[in-house]
């Protein structure tokens, strides 16, 4: 997949998505932040990916949900939450 620093942007989205899951490699996490620096639309790939885990854990922490939204089981809603607290 990546032989040397030069990342592409589809490595990079990948990896971005990954990070947000599991802690990658500090050589991986270099690269990203090397290819961050020169490529703004993987850096506002990044920044969005951040502001879809904000806003759902705002919504998580929101009791105004509409009726027509079927809110997630209480077990659910904290697993999630516990799992993104733990990844930041």
């Amino acid at each position: 997949m990546i032989n040397h620093w030069t990342f592409r942007c589809k490595d990079v989205s990948d990896l971005i998505s990954r990070s947000m899951d599991e802690k990658l490699p500090l050589k991986i996490r270099m690269g990203i932040k090397f290819h961050l620096m020169m490529c703004h639309l993987c850096l506002n790939y990044k920044n969005q990916l951040n502001l879809i885990r904000k806003a759902v854990l705002k919504l998580d922490d929101d009791k105004s949900i509409g009726n027509e939204i079927t809110p997630l089981p209480d077990q659910a809603r904290q697993k999630i939450k516990n799992h993104l607290k733990n990844i930041e």
